[in-house]
């Protein structure tokens, strides 16, 4: 799984790409708080459409559990998606219900919408 971060003005980008790896992920996770906090961003944006391996429910649930570890709701996640991608809204849920917010979608324009920043272009 290759992970990119790239800062914006608004907001950091997260592209996530390759074959799944809950440990990367994980590891992934707790470098966009460290970095979000590092750079002082309350938003990020992770394109998740590189990847091409399903992310079981399972895995979803401790995402938002690793995810909300270390943030607070003063960062907001919007995680865009292949549509194929959108079986579950488990990692949203969960997060929000943590009290991180977090939008999952397979549209850029909700994606960018949520956290209150004009897309790319």
């Amino acid at each position: 799984m290759d992970i990119r971060l790239q800062q914006n003005d608004t907001h950091l980008h997260v592209e996530a790409r390759g074959a799944y790896d809950g440990n990367a992920a994980r590891a992934a996770i707790v470098l966009v708080r460290d970095e979000c906090a590092r750079l002082r961003l309350d938003r990020v944006l992770v394109d998740a459409r590189g990847l091409d391996a399903s992310v079981t429910i399972a895995d979803r649930f401790d995402l938002a559990r690793v995810l909300a570890e270390g943030c607070t709701a003063a960062v907001r996640f919007a995680i865009l998606v292949r549509p194929e991608q959108m079986v579950t809204k488990t990692l949203e849920d969960s997060a929000v219900n943590r009290g991180v917010p977090v939008r999952t979608t397979a549209v850029a324009a909700e994606a960018y919408g949520f956290l209150g920043v004009d897309p790319p272009g």
